[in-house]
């Protein structure tokens, strides 16, 4: 699948894992993803194994990032599949968590229960916009809107923008564009649509300074 990180292309074996890594797009936080980065050589209950994780995930060293390490192992499986493999994959991958551990990398294992939220959702509609170039003057009328009204609906943005003249496609990808990269803001736990509240990412950030006063 196309990606907005250095590693370019990422590879995928399963539509859970490609889900998974649609959803790492949405991470601006995110420096660098890569799939089946590595072949570890385990010793799992007195045996030697090896090991290809399925995705390692790099954050920018300075944002915050969501675990205690900067890098992160994830292996994406079903959770179904966890269950009745549950005594041949416990042991795997315990060895390395604590392997991975060693080298200052965090491990975990994430099912659909996770991955297939309204947060997907929205990353599928986000992440192919986020690699696209989007019209400049469009972006900027997309601004001076949001800033001008405050938190405005996502409809309202774009009837206005179509009154103008813009064209409906090309607003919504604009506007998908900017909400990937945090100049506009909304709850991205809930489905976007026409009803979605946006707001300038100013106005949010003077409103967190003002909490704090």
């Amino acid at each position: 699948m196309p990606s907005r990180f250095p590693s370019g292309h990422l590879p995928f074996e399963s539509k859970l894992e490609m889900d998974f890594l649609t959803l790492l797009q949405l991470d601006i936080r995110m420096f660098d993803v890569a799939t089946q980065p590595m072949k570890l050589e385990l010793t799992v209950e007195g045996q030697r194994r090896t090991y290809t994780p399925d995705v390692l995930a790099t954050w920018h060293g300075a944002m915050p990032h969501p675990y205690p390490q900067r890098q992160v192992v994830f292996e994406v499986k079903p959770l179904n599949v966890l269950r009745e493999k549950r005594a041949l994959l416990s042991p795997k991958y315990r060895a390395a968590r604590s392997h991975l551990a060693r080298l200052g990398i965090g491990f975990r294992v994430v099912t659909e229960r996770t991955i297939r939220t309204p947060r997907l959702g929205n990353a599928q509609l986000i992440a192919p916009e986020m690699l696209q170039r989007q019209d400049r003057n469009l972006i900027t009328q997309i601004a001076r809107f949001a800033k001008d009204r405050g938190p405005v609906r996502l409809g309202d943005l774009r009837e206005h923008l179509d009154a103008e003249g813009a064209i409906r496609g090309s607003i919504l990808g604009a506007a998908y564009n900017m909400i990937g990269s945090r100049q506009l803001r909304c709850d991205l736990d809930f489905p976007i649509n026409d009803n979605t509240l946006v707001t300038w990412w100013g106005d949010v950030e003077l409103g967190k300074i003002f909490a704090r006063a």
